[in-house]
């Protein structure tokens, strides 16, 4: 029989207080994902598709976008089953 306490544990965890959000600190060239409990894989990727950075991410460590030019890209933050994605602007 399968232990129904760990089925419906959700895969991404994110603080009560506040849901997963980025921010960007222009001054470092760099972003955080803030809220996230446990880790994940953070795939950036641009409006057609072409990815330009996948790492694995936990708690909130900086991540450098320096490499991207000055544009609109997805941050696609993933965990099991589950996936968050959010615009991130780089100016």
């Amino acid at each position: 029989m399968p232990d129904t306490d760990k089925m419906n544990t959700p895969i991404l965890t994110t603080t009560k207080k506040a849901p997963i959000r980025l921010h960007l600190n222009t001054a470092t060239d760099s972003f955080q994902v803030i809220g996230l409990e446990d880790t994940a894989l953070l795939t950036v990727s641009d409006m057609h598709c072409r990815v330009f950075l996948k790492m694995q991410i936990s708690g909130e460590e900086s991540i450098s976008v320096s490499s991207l030019r000055k544009g609109v890209y997805i941050a696609k933050i993933t965990s099991g089953t589950s996936t968050i994605e959010k615009k991130l602007e780089k100016k």
